[in-house]
């Protein structure tokens, strides 16, 4: 992922939290179920940072950018 939003580190340390949780909490009768339903959750949260990023890299490649929006 794009370092536009600073979402790359903390995409992946939910992505570990939630797949470690799902593999051992009993839940599931099978691996692959485990690993469907992190994927599913995944998907949701992994599509808001990447646009997110999206939207910060379209601004901040305008040449009339200034940090200082994100400070106001």
């Amino acid at each position: 992922m794009p370092p536009f939003a600073g979402q790359g580190a903390n995409t992946g340390l939910k992505d570990a939290l939630i797949l470690s949780e799902n593999l051992t909490n009993g839940k599931f009768e099978t691996l692959e179920s485990a690993i469907s339903d992190y994927e599913k959750q995944m998907f949701v949260y992994a599509k808001e940072a990447q646009l997110e990023t999206s939207e910060n890299e379209i601004k901040m490649l305008d040449a009339n950018f200034s940090f200082q929006i994100f400070y106001q």
